[in-house]
């Protein structure tokens, strides 16, 4: 561990700015009445550290590492749904920039052209869990009143401990009220009508930020194509009209 590293992971003494998330993906469906979540921005420390580590950092590193800037009150703050916190990871990152308004660069999927699109907070618009109530209940694989909640972080982590945190079948039976390992099998053996209620299950258990509708930039392409705000790996920045403020504050010399 370098320096770096170990100075972020020292209790600091400093005041942090915490923020309370207005809206969820989730609406606040999984969690207990009252539940108030908060966020921080990323420190100076964060984002070089964040930068460093870029393409090296692990998947759960880096959720454990972002989790910490994330404040709960009335619940364990790993229970926060999956989606929810990559909405939430994207929040600490816009605040980071001190901007009302941001650059998505994005890459034209069809010629390959680079796209700049602008965009503000009010751009960002959810696709509501789909489920009424929760948990979503179903009688499927030959056993009855099984329970769906969406994926927690806490269950992400432990599949990332599972190395299997990119296999739907997993992902499914980690949100159900099964034994996982009854409930992996039970799924991955699924066929007809269970199959087809396990899709249903995964839909009505969906939310997550809507992607942006880009423009091509280039003339001769023009096509609308949809990119994810909430992907780690996609390159925004702050707009400004002006000068940065910060800049009255840099001297030189004597």
């Amino acid at each position: 561990m370098n320096e770096l590293q170990q100075a972020l992971d020292r209790e600091s003494n400093l005041p942090d700015t915490m923020v309370k998330v207005a809206q969820l993906p989730s609406r606040g469906l999984a969690y207990p009445v009252g539940t108030e979540i908060h966020y921080k921005p990323y420190t100076f420390g964060e984002v070089k550290m964040f930068s460093q580590a870029q393409g090296t950092m692990s998947s759960a590193k880096s959720t454990e590492k972002i989790l910490n800037g994330i404040s709960v009150e009335g619940m364990d703050r790993e229970d926060i749904t999956f989606f929810d916190f990559l909405y939430i990871a994207l929040l600490r990152r816009l605040s980071t920039m001190n901007a009302v308004e941001f650059n998505l660069n994005v890459e034209c999927p069809q010629c390959q052209h680079s796209v700049q699109h602008q965009f503000g907070w009010e751009n960002l618009q959810f696709e509501d869990l789909a489920a009424p109530k929760l948990p979503v209940i179903a009688d499927l694989c030959g056993m009855t009143d099984v329970k769906f909640k969406p994926l927690t972080v806490g269950q992400y982590l432990e599949l990332t401990r599972r190395n299997a945190d990119e296999d739907p079948v997993a992902i499914a039976a980690m949100q159900s009220s099964l034994d996982y390992k009854l409930a992996y099998n039970l799924f991955n053996n699924a066929i007809g009508d269970d199959a087809a209620t396990l899709e249903d299950i995964d839909k009505f258990l969906y939310h997550d930020l809507k992607p942006m509708a880009v423009t091509c930039a280039n003339t001769e392409c023009g096509i609308v194509f949809s990119a994810s705000l909430d992907d780690e790996a996609a390159l925004i920045n702050p707009f400004r009209k002006s000068e940065p403020t910060t800049g009255s504050r840099v001297r030189f010399g004597n």
